[in-house]
């Protein structure tokens, strides 16, 4: 069985693409990774957001510290400025070329995963934090979509299969925590709608839907209690990507969140017993302070599910833990997944 690096390294351990993926590739442990990730920025999109104050055309009209969600800077078009793809720019494609270019320079090279992983934060969620507010996103959403497209059309041109991408948020299952359980039919169509088309702007590329409930400053957007809204989602989007002719992506669940340890309750589990057959799922239950609860949990997730899973790791990404713990996550994720192995292969 294969981990799954979600993306950041550990605080001080990272900042570039090169020191990413270095230690990533100096914590596999032995076991297969599903790729290599060289995230930069260990918060995220942080530095993409800080950085829009640069850009001429967009005011900032509230300023925070970005230590929390409740403290970040959010920004407001100015009058006169029309909104353009240039103005919001993530800049995947001369990140994803500095990485390559920084393969050889990497130690450890025989055992270079075969895929980078190319971070993919969606545009629903860059338009939610960037403008502060659900209602204000409207005004950005749709430039943060061509940005997204065309930036996913030349990865996939340029690179092909040597990319894992992976579109990333946040903001759908906080959108579902937010909604009123009646509402959530018209929220899933305009959630799912919103996504494929997303992936669709390359379709034959090996894609990653990373679900996720935050972990700024390692605290979650909210606290989840079941399943039910994940499998909503997935559910709908595999039907809808079925119409489209668009490959279903692997799907990374996150199942711990922030410093708590995974749920040991197999009634959180229920939903899974609904997803759609052959959906691909990413276990994402490893936290180093919960061993004995991660392995409880990645069982109780194999069993709702009534099948094994593509690989297994943590709910986000690592660069909100100490080098230390990043570390002691990485092991206990390779310890499982070598333990699951054996165990299949009796």
């Amino acid at each position: 069985m294969a981990v799954h690096l979600v993306g950041t390294a550990p605080l001080g351990t990272g900042g570039h693409p090169l020191s990413t993926m270095q230690w990533h590739l100096d914590h596999q442990h032995g076991v297969p990774l599903t790729a290599l990730p060289f995230d930069a920025d260990d918060r995220w999109i942080i530095d993409w957001l800080e950085a829009r104050e640069q850009v001429p055309g967009l005011v900032k009209v509230h300023s925070g510290t970005s230590l929390g969600y409740d403290d970040l800077s959010y920004y407001a078009i100015d009058d006169g400025h029309v909104l353009s793809p240039a103005d919001v720019t993530l800049g995947r494609v001369e990140q994803t070329a500095a990485a390559f270019a920084s393969l050889e320079r990497l130690q450890g090279g025989t055992n270079i995963p075969e895929r980078l992983q190319v971070s993919i934060p969606n545009a629903l969620d860059l338009a939610f934090f960037v403008s502060g507010s659900v209602e204000a996103s409207a005004e950005w959403i749709g430039d943060m979509q061509a940005m997204l497209v065309g930036e996913i059309t030349e990865l996939a041109t340029r690179w092909g299969d040597r990319v894992q991408l992976q579109l990333e948020s946040p903001a759908i299952l906080l959108a579902y925590h937010r909604t009123p359980r009646e509402d959530w039919p018209l929220l899933t169509g305009e959630l799912t709608g919103q996504v494929a088309a997303t992936l669709a702007a390359a379709p034959s590329a090996r894609w990653v839907l990373h679900l996720c409930y935050g972990d700024l400053e390692h605290e979650p957007l909210f606290e989840p209690s079941d399943l039910t809204a994940p499998v909503t989602f997935l559910n709908a989007l595999a039907d809808l990507l079925d119409t489209r002719g668009v490959p279903m992506p692997l799907v990374h669940l996150p199942i711990a969140h922030g410093s708590a340890a995974p749920a040991t309750d197999p009634a959180f589990y229920a939903a899974l017993r609904e997803l759609r057959r052959g959906v691909e799922v990413i276990a994402g239950v490893v936290d180093e302070n919960h061993p004995e609860a991660t392995r409880l949990a990645f069982a109780l997730l194999i069993d709702a599910l009534g099948g094994p899973v593509t690989a297994l790791g943590a709910s986000c990404g690592l660069g909100r833990r100490s080098a230390v713990a990043g570390a002691a996550n990485t092991a206990l994720a390779s310890s499982v997944a070598r333990a699951w192995t054996t165990t299949s292969a009796r």
